[in-house]
């Protein structure tokens, strides 16, 4: 329960005598401060004693002392008879026998100590509180003086404000009576105006710059006036949050004082006199338990030395018991063994199944040498099939880039057609050639009158008749052209379709052949498996028989071994009864 108090208030003193001690055997004490803060409910005592003091004063009274002592021995159960005391319960309930005594020893040690540590959890919450109270109050009391500090220093500027408010006043006055003489009395000489002009100007601008610092004067005194209102109910809250801080700190001081502290404190006074009790309980309980054992021994020993005899008799009765019924086994056994040996001897054929058994064993590597030759020779058949399937896969392959071609030398033969439909339109622009040089003809019979007119017509058609012979003769050529290349374009077309349908042709056979080879190697690899399946199915029989027939032998090799073991035994034993 010592890791909750805060370690703040134990300080470490070689001068001052040590009053408890750690686990490890590190001397601490309880501070002065938390001791006095305990007993007096103000902060000033325990802003007045300090933390970091290693000594108690002298002025403590008779009361304070004692109840200082109290609390020492209330907050420091972990001492060094604490812990002796721990150890000594815990090592006398671990000696303890598992009985009804011990078990309510065992539940009432274990209640009081619950007891102990809610006790403990207490104080320990109480003292966190007085902590937390305390550490409020201080730094209300920090706050408090800072405001003050603060307020002294708002009135000492506001008065020095005022001061210099009161002088500017002054000055004004005097310059405001001044401006008011010089405007009533006249001026008599006219050569000393400019400088008087200029004197009051200066005036003037000192006046107007006093105003102005008035302005400001005032605005900052009444800033500083609200500064002070604000801080004044600051000042308010704080005094009031001082007074339900000494409230409670006053709470605090008649928790202390209150009925239910002493009982508590009445409370680990009694537990610690019945944990002594129960302590010695426990040590007389150790020395009868002691006595109890040592007569239980010498009693069991007593009962041992008296049963040892009869043990004796009754173990060697049921031994020869036993060694008789094991000797009519061993007859029964020897008569059955000699009658299955004598049947053994009688069975017909037995050299010649061992013989036919040595044959099959001795042919079985040579079948298993034939079987591995078949296994690669379906393994080189299996990656022919592979490379047929990959022949295959090309020929297909080449077969569709034909396809392709004969397509486009189709397209070719319908660029025949579109030739040939070329040819026809030639045809007939021709023959409209004539017709127009006929309708030149007439309108020259017909046009006699207006020669002009007529070279003129002439002209222009036999230009337009120029052009249009140039246009047929450019369409010709390139017509001509054309036809020519479709001709040789059909040509070659036709030679590669020829070819390629001669290729496809040869293909397909070769296609048809790799189809027929691929079925007749599967359905040889089948028949392969079939045969490896067989091959198999029969050497795991041989091996399953084999094995069958091994067993059997090592049990009748066993079997003679125990008779001849049992013979042996039953003639050694029949030459001991003659003897």
């Amino acid at each position: 329960m010592l890791s909750t108090l805060d370690v703040s208030y134990f300080s470490f003193c070689p001068s001052y005598k040590c009053t408890s001690y750690l686990s490890d055997g590190i001397c601490f004490r309880l501070g002065a401060g938390f001791l006095n803060g305990l007993l007096e409910a103000g902060a000033s005592a325990t802003e007045s004693s300090g933390f970091s003091n290693c000594q108690l004063g002298n002025d403590v009274s008779s009361e304070e002392s004692t109840t200082i002592d109290i609390l020492q021995k209330m907050f420091l159960p972990s001492s060094g008879p604490w812990h002796a005391n721990n150890e000594v319960v815990s090592a006398a309930l671990k000696k303890l026998p598992e009985n009804e005594h011990s078990r309510q020893l065992h539940s009432a040690t274990n209640d009081v100590l619950s007891k102990l540590h809610v006790v403990m959890r207490a104080v320990d919450n109480l003292h966190l509180k007085h902590m937390q109270l305390a550490g409020n109050y201080q730094k209300q009391r920090d706050s408090s003086a800072w405001n003050r500090a603060e307020q002294k220093r708002l009135k000492e500027e506001l008065t020095s404000v005022v001061a210099k408010l009161e002088e500017s006043k002054q000055k004004l006055a005097v310059l405001k009576a001044q401006g008011d003489n010089k405007q009533a009395t006249p001026i008599l000489v006219p050569m000393l105006g400019k400088k008087t002009a200029e004197k009051v100007g200066d005036k003037q601008t000192e006046l107007q710059d006093l105003e102005a610092t008035h302005k400001e004067l005032m605005e900052s005194i009444s800033k500083r006036l609200e500064e002070i209102r604000r801080l004044h109910t600051e000042r308010i809250g704080i005094l009031n949050n001082l007074a339900t801080f000494q409230n409670i700190l006053t709470d605090f001081k008649s928790i202390h004082s209150s009925k239910a502290f002493q009982l508590v404190n009445d409370q680990l006074q009694k537990s610690q006199a019945e944990l002594d009790g129960h302590q010695t309980l426990l040590e007389k309980l150790q020395v009868d338990m002691d006595t109890f054992v040592w007569r239980e021994r010498q009693f069991n020993q007593k009962v041992d030395l008296a049963e040892i005899s009869q043990k004796v008799s009754a173990y060697y009765v049921s031994r020869i018991a036993d060694l008789e019924k094991d000797v009519q086994k061993l007859c029964n056994e020897k008569n059955m063994l000699v009658l299955k040996l004598e049947g053994a001897l009688r069975e017909p054929g037995r050299n010649q199944v061992i013989s036919e058994f040595k044959a099959l064993v001795s042919s079985l590597p040579r079948e298993m040498g034939a079987v591995q030759t078949e296994l690669s020779k379906h393994k080189d058949a299996s990656l022919q099939l592979h490379s047929l399937r990959a022949e295959v896969h090309s020929l297909s392959s080449i077969r569709t880039r034909k396809e392709q071609e004969i397509e486009e030398t189709s397209r070719s033969a319908h660029a025949g057609s579109d030739i040939s439909q070329l040819q026809s339109l030639v045809h007939e622009l021709r023959e409209n050639t004539q017709e127009l040089k006929l309708f030149v003809e007439l309108y020259k019979h017909d046009s006699a009158d207006s020669r002009q007119l007529m070279e003129s017509r002439d002209r222009e058609l036999a230009e337009l008749a120029g052009v249009h012979v140039l246009r047929y003769s450019l369409n010709e050529s390139k017509l001509e052209q054309r036809v020519i290349a479709a001709n040789e374009a059909e040509a070659i077309s036709q030679q590669r379709l020829a070819t390629a349908e001669a290729e496809v042709a040869e293909l397909g056979q070769k296609l048809e052949t790799s189809r027929r080879n691929l079925v007749k190697q599967s359905d040889i690899l089948k028949s392969k498996h079939e045969e490896c399946e067989a091959y198999m199915v029969e050497i795991e029989s041989i091996g399953h028989a084999y094995e069958d027939i091994m067993s059997q032998n090592q049990q009748l090799l066993q079997q003679i071994i125990e008779r001849d073991d049992h013979n042996t035994k039953v003639m050694i034993q029949r030459t001991n009864l003659s003897n």
